[in-house]
């Protein structure tokens, strides 16, 4: 009786077979015949993927440790001399002349380059590969403001294939072998592994990352970041002594930093475009140094703006970016770091000299954020944090990686202002890009806003087809 009241209780009559519906449920949803490990996907994961990330991690460290110790050895010899920061740049601006004549791909940024190469069949050459760790180390040494991401996302990319080659896959891995190895290795050199890992996904299509390198990156990333920092040290980039703090009150004021940062960006990409494209006109061994002598004087009107060499020696050891994080600059000097850099690196970069541009978009972010922070000087660490994320993601179009990057070379956690800064900058930077090859998923056209009754018919039967 009990037993039949509370099944008419719970299900509503009391003849009901428990045991027997439970296997009928069980067969149906918990034990269907389709479901099973894929055993053959696991093993070709642990037997070929995972044993490439890790070789791929381990060479991208080894090769990142010996460039940052190289750099570091040269900077310490430059930095004993002012002098020596303007001569040397035009002596690199030489050499870079006679390497990228008969190596075009070696010269400027990298990035745009990779985009498109990623799209082809090709492998890139070792000549050409050597030939960018050459210039690049000297780049990276001092004089210059240049990022070290162009030159890992470019060597990374060449070795990525080429090493995945040798363990046998076939070219139509070749798109992701040659990402897995740019993430590793700017993981490793920019000290951020998994913010480099979506840099990478993101660069290609803009927010629309394909997932599939995602699980070997990450290794490959993590190896090449231990590697390095066994070597060359775990400590971070933007080394912080004050604990970043903010308030509901101050994010109004970071939403328009994040603005202001995406208007700022958008001049430098036309500027930074105009002398690329100017600097055709001239042959292009010549370019280098033509465009580095042109630049030697705003790099010195920085230096006398900042009264510090640690800008001339920005790729080293990016201690500008923490000094604009801690210090309150007169917004005239943050005005004269924004405007000198947007020139010094257009009339460098643009020319062909080897380097990122991640690098002067965080010196401009941070900038921007350091006069914002003028508003707010107790949260000063925030609004330049936010300010680096938010250039990043206007400059290169990858909001995700920004907040994730800015956090792990600082070591600090600003996520949800940087959000802000960063949804804004990328938002109201629709349209431009620093770098080339980038496709934007979202462009669109004015008739996309028309009702839809007001669409052709052929459109009408085509959206009903791709629904069905």
């Amino acid at each position: 009786m009990i037993e039949k009241f509370f099944k008419r209780l719970i299900f509503g009559q009391s003849d009901i077979q428990i045991q027997k519906n439970f296997m009928k449920i069980c067969k149906k949803t918990l034990c269907p015949l389709d479901i099973k490990i894929d055993s053959t996907s696991i093993i070709f994961f642990l037997g070929r993927w995972l044993p490439f990330s890790i070789a791929v991690g381990i060479t991208m460290g080894i090769i990142a440790s010996l460039m940052d110790l190289l750099v570091i050895e040269i900077n310490g010899y430059l930095t004993t001399n002012l002098i020596y920061l303007f001569i040397y740049p035009l002596l690199v601006a030489i050499i870079t002349g006679m390497v990228v004549k008969n190596n075009h791909d070696v010269a400027g940024p990298g990035i745009g380059f990779s985009i498109l190469h990623l799209r082809t069949k090709r492998y890139m050459r070792i000549k050409h590969l050597i030939g960018k760790l050459f210039v690049s180390i000297l780049t990276l040494s001092g004089g210059f403001i240049a990022g070290r991401e162009g030159p890992s996302f470019y060597l990374g990319i060449g070795l990525g294939e080429w090493i995945g080659k040798a363990y046998g896959f076939g070219k139509r891995f070749k798109n992701m072998l040659g990402l897995i190895g740019g993430g590793a290795f700017t993981g490793a050199l920019l000290k951020a592994p998994l913010g480099s890992s979506i840099f990478a996904m993101e660069l290609e299509n803009m927010y629309d990352f394909d997932y599939r390198p995602f699980v070997p990156m990450i290794v490959a990333s993590i190896a090449s970041y231990l590697t390095f920092s066994f070597f060359r040290g775990n400590h971070a980039f933007i080394v912080l002594t004050h604990k970043a703090v903010w308030t509901l009150e101050s994010i109004p004021y970071i939403i328009a930093m994040g603005l202001a940062v995406s208007v700022v960006i958008y001049i430098y990409t036309l500027i930074f475009h105009f002398f690329a494209q100017a600097a055709k006109m001239i042959p292009i061994g010549r370019r280098p140094l033509v465009g580095t002598t042109l630049a030697i004087p705003f790099m010195l009107a920085l230096y006398y703006s900042t009264h510090n060499m640690e800008i001339l020696s920005a790729p080293v050891h990016m201690t500008i970016l923490s000094s604009l994080a801690e210090h309150n600059f007169t917004i005239g000097v943050d005005l004269a770091i924004i405007g000198f850099t947007v020139i010094a690196t257009s009339l460098t970069l643009g020319f062909g000299i080897p380097g990122g541009l991640i690098l002067p978009v965080l010196i401009i972010g941070a900038a921007v954020g350091n006069i914002f922070g003028h508003i707010f000087p107790d949260q000063l660490v925030v609004f330049t944090l936010a300010g680096m994320g938010a250039g990043l993601s206007a400059g290169a179009k990858t909001p995700l990686a920004a907040i994730v990057m800015i956090t792990e070379m600082s070591h600090d956690d600003v996520v949800i202002p940087m959000t802000a800064a960063v949804i804004t900058s990328y938002l109201t930077s629709f349209g431009y890009s620093l770098y080339l090859g980038q496709e934007n998923i979202f462009r669109s056209s004015l008739k996309d806003f028309k009702p839809y009754k007001e669409y052709p018919k052929e459109r009408r039967s085509e959206d009903q087809h791709s629904k069905a």
